[in-house]
């Protein structure tokens, strides 16, 4: 079966392995047969598994990586299908946004960052919001150097690719490459959504 964001067949096993494949809705005659070969919202897991580029990902893991992802962090919501940046909308995931002003107050005072915690863990979403709102400056700058760093690396990697790479010797260079300006693109369109200051990657 082909891969597909959405999917339209299921697969089943009894119990002695037999096979059982379903279709989801009505699928119109000649049209692919589609599972998920995975979290459609990671196109760089599938790049690497598959060796395919699904342009039809509506997001892609933000790239955030902290050193040491604590037990705080992931009950937080951390996680590479959780942390999304959106490329159409230019969205921003809920976990996203709780990470970084998490991350930001740990940087400047211990005491916020366990109150923005205890409040996530006790479901208090109205202190959740007022923190938000008030440290919101604190979460855009985080946002704006994580997405200005990442362009940054990304732009080197794209000018050794166009200039050092040999796509006889490495055939997969070519994908590699528009999986990169997949990347791009949708931190670009996070950037202008969210109203973040414009460089020169654009």
């Amino acid at each position: 079966f082909n891969h597909a964001t959405e999917a339209n067949v299921a697969l089943a096993y009894d119990e002695y392995g037999n096979c059982y494949v379903q279709t989801l809705g009505d699928v119109p005659a000649n049209s692919p047969l589609c599972m998920s070969y995975g979290d459609p919202t990671n196109p760089s897991f599938l790049l690497s598994r598959y060796g395919f580029l699904d342009m039809s990902s509506p997001a892609t893991f933000c790239k955030i990586l902290p050193s040491h992802v604590s037990e705080e962090l992931k009950n937080l919501g951390y996680a590479h299908n959780n942390m999304l940046f959106y490329k159409d909308t230019g969205d921003v995931s809920e976990a996203v946004w709780d990470i970084l002003l998490y991350m930001g107050l740990g940087e400047t005072d211990a005491s916020l960052q366990r109150q923005f915690y205890d409040a996530h863990m006790h479901a208090d979403f109205a202190t959740k919001a007022a923190m938000h709102e008030q440290y919101y400056p604190v979460t855009a700058a985080k946002l704006a150097e994580h997405i200005d760093t990442f362009l940054g690396d990304l732009q080197e990697l794209q000018e050794k690719g166009q200039y050092g790479g040999n796509a006889v010797e490495h055939p997969r260079l070519p994908l590699i490459m528009r999986h990169n300006e997949f990347v791009r693109n949708t931190f670009l369109a996070v950037r202008s959504a969210q109203g973040l200051e414009q460089n020169t990657y654009a």
